[in-house]
């Protein structure tokens, strides 16, 4: 099995009602604000779920093409990464790349 990306181990998550969450790593003082979609999409990240899977599951829960939510997942992991955010080799790979 394909390792894909997953959050980094350190990170703490935070969710607030429904309108959104937090994303704190520790040691670097970086917060990421997640709205709703995020908050789904970084709950997936656990190197067991594709971007395509991913994509599915945020297409049927926000009614968008899986097309246009395989690509804000690419772009979301992609800044993630860029942020120190997920953890391991899997963030090349797990991006959809």
């Amino acid at each position: 099995m394909k390792p894909y990306a997953r959050r980094h181990p350190d990170c703490a998550f935070r969710q607030v009602a429904d309108e959104g969450g937090l994303v704190v790593l520790p040691g670097q003082a970086q917060v990421k604000v997640l709205n709703p979609a995020g908050i789904t999409i970084f709950s997936l990240l656990d190197g067991e779920h594709s971007p395509e899977e991913i994509a599915r599951r945020v297409a049927e829960e926000f009614e968008v093409p899986e097309a246009k939510a395989l690509a804000a997942i690419q772009a979301f992991v992609a800044d993630l990464a860029e942020h120190g955010m997920l953890a391991g080799p899997a963030t090349e790979e797990g991006a959809g790349e």
